[in-house]
């Protein structure tokens, strides 16, 4: 027990680049699988904590904890060769995993959850800064490790750490990992079920109206927010160079809550539609909260979107071209778009943070800007100006329709994406059909409040997109199809 004890001390010291203290010659197997225990009860603490109750045990990810065990001996092992010592890989290996326990819960924890801030307040290179540092981290203390059985050569010492690290890190990239603990997400749907039994479809949770249902998709959240600044820069490079001589239409769409597959069906449909009918291929940028589209789409958050407008003003004649923006999500009675995939604890977005990502530089004058939500109409005061046309699916007031796990795609996009859009190119003439479509089924189906969608313009804007839109080439309507069904 002494002994454990002291691997675990001597874990913790080269988890902070300390030189540890014990005999390496002193721990034997026995102090490595005590070294396994307690990187178990780690890795039970830190993914507990981070999973939403209910939890469960993932039996693949006690796999992965063997697999690094394993892989952490392999890099002991090499470390102690390349020393020309003898007899103490398995005292190296018991500290070593010890130090890999300790690095989880005191560095890469904090680290990650520091970037994870950082990224949501919109400080996405210092978010990536910090997390290349967490996965760098790792190196540090094999370099420690190996300073410390070879003393006054530091070129053998860098070769030994880096072969260390290659085995037990960066074989990590190309090996499938899982936590320990997860959300049971059969224990969700059951709950969901008995739900539902009891005639209690919806929930309302933070001032959100949305309907309770888990998709049940596993992803390694840290992963996904260290992908993020690729995924959006590809998604940035992929976009068309503006055809010269005319007015271009650039899109940005942008799909709020990841657990209902309606708004990646319209925002996939709105790409489409208006890549093909309104001239804006290569012009159109989808972000979206989704996961199936996680490998693919850059996120939905405030920071893709401010980092998406800004990129885009840069590309465009800011003066001359038109930009649109797409946005739908659940909304709340305070005038907030709900912004969601579960795990990741993302920021709402309010009128005045649209507003504000909306100034970029250069400043984009002419904007067409429509908030598929409940409550929309809230966000009509802090958007609208002399050269932007501001559409929202409700009043400010009322909450809108046809959202929710069986929906295929709400009203108001069926209406004016679907439906006006495909007859007429003309934004307020879309709208007018729209909010008389939307009006005709909620009628129908009996609700109590009609949403009454909302629209704020001027003179200025619609003489400038009767314009475009009167250039704009013939096309055929575009079919609505959901997203899934057009996957290969």
């Amino acid at each position: 027990m002494n002994i454990l004890a002291s691997v675990i001390r001597d874990g913790v010291r080269v988890c902070f680049l300390r030189r540890p203290r014990g005999n390496p010659a002193a721990p034997g197997g026995g102090a490595f699988v005590g070294s396994l225990v307690f990187y178990l009860l780690v890795e039970l603490v830190t993914s507990g904590f981070e999973a939403s109750a209910p939890r469960t045990l993932v039996g693949w990810g006690f796999s992965t904890l063997l697999a690094d065990a394993t892989l952490t001996l392999v890099a002991a092992w090499l470390i102690v060769r390349l020393s020309g010592r003898e007899g103490i890989t398995w005292g190296v290996a018991a500290i070593a995993l010890s130090a890999t326990a300790a690095t989880a819960l005191l560095i890469h924890w904090p680290l990650q959850a520091a970037a994870l801030r950082l990224y949501q307040d919109g400080n996405a290179s210092a978010a990536i800064a910090l997390t290349w540092l967490s996965q760098a981290w790792w190196w540090f203390v094999l370099i420690a490790l190996a300073r410390w059985l070879l003393p006054r050569r530091l070129p053998m010492t860098l070769l030994a750490a880096t072969l260390a690290y290659a085995v037990s890190a960066v074989s990590w990239w190309w090996i499938p990992g899982a936590p320990l603990v997860l959300q049971d997400s059969a224990a969700m749907a059951a709950a969901a079920s008995d739900g539902d039994e009891d005639g209690e479809d919806a929930i309302v949770e933070g001032g959100f109206e949305q309907e309770s249902t888990e998709q049940g998709v596993v992803f390694d959240a840290e992963q996904l927010m260290f992908d993020q600044a690729r995924l959006l820069q590809s998604a940035i490079d992929a976009l068309h160079p503006r055809s010269p001589g005319r007015t271009n239409l650039y899109v940005v769409a942008f799909a709020g809550d990841g657990s209902e597959n309606v708004f990646r069906n319209e925002v996939e449909y709105a790409g489409r539609l208006f890549a093909r009918r309104f001239d804006a291929e290569g012009h159109v940028l989808m972000l979206e909260n989704n996961p199936a589209s996680i490998d693919e789409r850059p996120l939905a958050t405030l920071t893709n979107l401010r980092l998406a407008l800004a990129a885009i003003a840069e590309r465009m004649d800011a003066s001359e071209d038109i930009l649109l923006v797409y946005l739908t999500s659940h909304g709340s009675s305070d005038h907030e778009l709900h912004v969601a995939l579960d795990p990741l604890p993302l920021n709402q977005i309010a009128p005045e943070d649209l507003a504000d990502a909306l100034q970029t530089t250069p400043s984009m004058r002419w904007k067409v800007l429509v908030v598929n939500a409940c409550y929309s109409g809230g966000f009509i005061d802090a958007l609208r100006d002399d050269s932007t046309m501001v559409i929202t699916a409700a009043r400010s007031d009322r909450t809108s329709f046809g959202c929710g796990s069986e929906s295929e795609i709400t009203y108001f996009g069926k209406a004016f994406l679907a439906e006006a859009l495909n007859q007429t190119t003309s934004f307020a003439d879309a709208f007018a059909m729209a909010k008389d479509a939307v009006a005709e089924w909620e009628v129908r189906d009996h609700e109590e409040l009609q949403s009454e969608p909302q629209i704020a313009s001027s003179r200025s804007i619609e003489a400038k997109l009767g314009k475009w839109s009167r250039a704009l080439p013939a096309a055929a309507p575009i079919p609505f199809a959901p997203a899934a069904r057009l996957q290969p």
